[in-house]
């Protein structure tokens, strides 16, 4: 087995290379979690793996709650299937306060204001409130908590890890946060140790094949933990040597012809962020067109399983203005194949493409 194998699956396993013919709460169950803080991007991460799903019914299922958007694993904004989600908060919850302790101190924010902070949070978003951030920041303010940008941010990714809050529906341009309640069923606690084991097995069903490496890059877990718990799944999936690496996948796993074709990625797809290597699907030339000062990461034009450039679309009032930006130029049939994908993403908008010219 070669590295192209080892992306040829990945692509399949996340159902880039071949559609997914079930509901988008089935598509979410199986990837787990996707990395979510641009909303937008998320909503496309579903729709490139779900031809026939549109931008307009990403928004419903966040609205009838049958996908919910809360902070989770490695204290960043996930999507989740409302099964998922309190045990992958549970599981996150004492990486995040561990590696935040030291920024908390600096930050003057204790347990106590915490406690305090959640607490007004909890009230303030009774009766099924969904109120914005400013809205969050007044009800703190009132109640005498400095609410300094940088605290107000921990205060509530530290109300999303204990379980308080989630996001909730726009209103307008505006995102709000509702409480997990309102969202989440109660669900049974998960050991930290099996939890571990569940995610080691997901991880592979819906991204690999993977390292440990990459387990630990995704839960924010230490290696040595992910070494162990793809150990104690030997009897469940099978591991392979290449370059020096060693990749756990599902069994049965074989070689195949090299992954070929033009897909348009959100920047924070999975195929891209789901993994700490990076190196199989981007040349160290051009990692630096990946790494913007700003932390927001560029849309990406996917070409035969690896990065070939950069794109953005300027959503319009009646048509989106793409912009490619290609590390090297395509062909004409690559051209063909960009136009192909850039008709994909417009009709999930329900938007034609700008016209040239």
């Amino acid at each position: 087995m070669t590295t192209a194998d080892i992306l040829r699956l990945r692509l399949e396993q996340q159902f880039i290379t071949k559609p997914f013919t079930g509901k988008a709460p089935e598509l979410i169950w199986h990837l787990c979690a996707i990395q979510a803080q641009d909303y937008a991007a998320a909503k496309w991460a579903i729709g490139l793996r779900m031809p026939g799903f549109t931008d307009e019914m990403a928004d419903a299922a966040f609205t009838n709650k049958s996908l919910v958007r809360a902070y989770s694993i490695r204290g960043t904004i996930h999507v989740m299937h409302p099964e998922d989600a309190r045990w992958l908060i549970s599981f996150a919850r004492n990486r995040y306060i561990i590696t935040s302790a030291s920024l908390h101190r600096k930050l003057e924010l204790d347990e106590k204001t915490f406690s305090k902070s959640n607490s007004i949070i909890r009230k303030g978003l009774a009766d099924g409130q969904e109120l914005t951030r400013d809205e969050l920041k007044s009800l703190l303010e009132k109640k005498k908590i400095d609410c300094e940008s940088q605290r107000l941010n921990h205060m509530l990714y530290r109300a999303g890890m204990d379980e308080v809050l989630c996001f909730g529906k726009r209103r307008g341009k505006e995102f709000t946060y509702a409480l997990l309640d309102d969202y989440v069923p109660a669900g049974k606690s998960v050991p930290v140790k099996d939890a571990l084991y569940q995610l080691a097995l997901r991880f592979v069903t819906g991204h690999g094949p993977a390292t440990a490496q990459d387990l630990s890059w995704w839960t924010g877990y230490p290696i040595t933990a992910c070494k162990t718990a793809f150990l104690s799944l030997k009897g469940e999936l099978q591991n392979e040597t290449i370059d020096k690496q060693e990749y756990w996948m599902l069994p049965g796993a074989q070689t195949g012809k090299p992954a070929t074709g033009l897909k348009l990625l959100s920047g924070f797809d999975e195929y891209y962020m789901g993994f700490k290597d990076k190196s199989l699907l981007l040349d160290k030339t051009f990692s630096k067109s990946m790494s913007p000062p700003n932390g927001l990461l560029p849309y990406i034009i996917l070409l035969n399983g690896k990065i070939a450039g950069t794109w953005r679309r300027n959503i319009k009032k009646n048509c989106v203005g793409m912009e490619y930006q290609p590390f090297k130029p395509l062909t004409a049939a690559q051209q063909k194949s960009l136009k192909d994908a850039e008709k994909k993403f417009c009709k999930f908008l329900g938007l034609p493409p700008e016209q040239a010219g």
